[in-house]
């Protein structure tokens, strides 16, 4: 650090000034007299007047270091006065830049962080293994709680993502993403050790926590270090497949979770897509396209509960026989009963709605044992 000469401390420049003055007074002085004494002044004059003329050069150097000293001690005094101001500035600097590469929130870094850790892990080529992470229920801890208790569900599963990554690379990097998403790069990390440590992370007890327990979709991917980029895209879109599936933690397959674009999208095209028979795929009876429904067995198994219950109401719907209704019509009142045609059509939609929810239940109900049946 610069810091400038103190004002007892003269630079040697003027040390020099200051000894060539005498000398100079000095030499002058001799001169003079020289020149008195071969013009026959006497000694004690030609001596007098080297002293004068000694005494007034050192008079005049004394004045012009005096008047150096000064001008060294404001300037001394100006730039210590503009080095604290400076120093001062550069730390408030680091604060609110150490601030704002800070969330506020879990005290993670933010994504700009991430950002430029992609870019220099990449210049390294070193494998690497990138995780992103969701969190799961966000909406119900603010909803229930408020934001402040959504603050300190995403302050857990930041605490817990991080215990992962220090458990498997101690130069791990853990960042806030930004909304409800986190991300992990772990230099020299096998994808599927970081999946384990996310998991084993997750599974521990809450200790001293309120609230929800912390849940994560999480998705993980491995690279070489050539192109950090593709294979945060690549987490990602095994975290969206965590997502849709609920609560998961998994590692990116390409055939599952569909292969990003070059400039790291995600493409629509997944393996349902490629392979309709892994999905509920309601067979045909040749009267209209194949249905295809992408849910659980445990929702289709729902869905056909519900259409039986529609069924029996159906059922239940239908008129009794017309010989059995004959109406007691008093006197001065409207006979609003329907007539035998009315009693006909009630008769054939019941009929035609309880044979489509039974269809239905039906050809559900086969698709779901062939999708059990499959691998």
């Amino acid at each position: 650090m610069f810091t400038p000469d103190p004002p007892d401390r003269q630079p040697r420049g003027v040390h020099a000034v200051v000894v060539a003055g005498i000398v100079t007074a000095i030499v002058v002085g001799l001169l003079y007299a020289l020149v008195l004494a071969g013009h026959g002044a006497r000694p004690a004059s030609v001596a007098f007047v080297a002293v004068l003329v000694w005494a007034l050069l050192a008079t005049g150097a004394a004045v012009l270091l005096a008047l150096r000293r000064r001008r060294l001690v404001a300037t001394h005094e100006r730039m210590r006065t503009e080095l604290a101001a400076a120093y001062s500035r550069e730390h408030d600097l680091r604060q609110d830049l150490a601030a704002a590469l800070t969330d506020p929130v879990t005290g993670l870094p933010v994504r700009a962080v991430a950002e430029k850790s992609v870019i220099a892990a990449t210049s390294q080529r070193q494998p690497w293994a990138i995780a992103l992470a969701d969190a799961d229920g966000l909406k119900t801890v603010n909803d229930d709680g408020g934001h402040p208790a959504g603050d300190l569900y995403l302050a857990a599963i930041a605490d817990r993502l991080t215990a992962a990554a220090r458990a498997v690379a101690a130069d791990a990097l853990v960042a806030r993403a930004g909304g409800d998403e986190f991300v992990i790069l772990a230099p020299r990390t096998d994808s599927t050790v970081l999946a384990d440590a996310i998991r084993a992370a997750f599974a521990a007890p809450s200790i001293g926590h309120r609230g929800a327990s912390p849940r994560v979709s999480v998705g993980v991917a491995a690279s070489d270090g050539s192109n950090l980029r593709y294979a945060l895209a690549q987490a990602d879109a095994a975290m969206y497949t965590a997502k849709q599936t609920g609560n998961q933690i998994l590692v990116y397959e390409p055939g599952r979770d569909g292969v990003p674009r070059a400039d790291g999208t995600r493409t629509p095209v997944r393996r349902r897509d490629l392979e309709p028979g892994r999905d509920i795929v309601l067979p045909t009876n040749g009267a209209g396209p194949l249905v295809r429904i992408v849910c659980s067995p445990d929702d289709a198994a729902t869905i056909v509960n519900a259409l039986w219950v529609a069924h029996g109401r159906w059922a239940a719907a239908e008129p009794a026989p017309a010989a059995t209704r004959e109406p007691q019509v008093p006197d001065q009142t409207i006979d609003a009963t329907p007539t035998a045609e009315g009693f006909d059509r009630i008769r054939a939609l019941a009929e035609t709605e309880r044979a489509k929810y039974a269809d239905l239940a039906a050809r559900v109900s086969a698709t779901l044992d062939m999708a059990r049946r499959q691998p």
